[in-house]
């Protein structure tokens, strides 16, 4: 196997372990701010923002040697609009935006990576 093949192999067992904490957090952090425990979810919130760029990279990375079903555009079109909320702190929107957009893309990889 090519140290290249290795790397992508490695890096969709990462992933595949990855994800499902990830939509964890996600859950954890819509609930603190449906309870309107701010102070709570911003906790979450720095974790969700850097999981989410690892995830995209990760998944552009593999993708150049092993194309799959996972595109990281579908993460990149909801991020701006996610980063706007964030910065606006807007609790609400964010939790909305994890729950019905990101949250449901990671779900449909998780089922794909396995």
């Amino acid at each position: 196997m090519k140290m290249n093949e290795k790397l992508v192999d490695e890096t969709l067992e990462e992933i595949n372990i990855y994800l499902p904490k990830m939509i964890r957090g996600i859950e954890e952090f819509i609930e603190c701010a449906v309870q309107l425990r701010e102070q709570d979810a911003k906790k979450y919130l720095s974790g969700i923002l850097e999981g989410l760029e690892w995830i995209v990279q990760a998944v552009h990375l593999t993708n150049k040697y092993k194309p799959g079903k996972m595109d990281e555009k579908e993460l990149m079109e909801i991020l701006p609009e996610f980063l706007d909320a964030c910065e606006n702190n807007d609790y609400t929107l964010m939790s909305d935006i994890l729950d019905y957009e990101i949250k449901p893309v990671l779900e449909k990889w998780t089922a794909q990576v396995h």
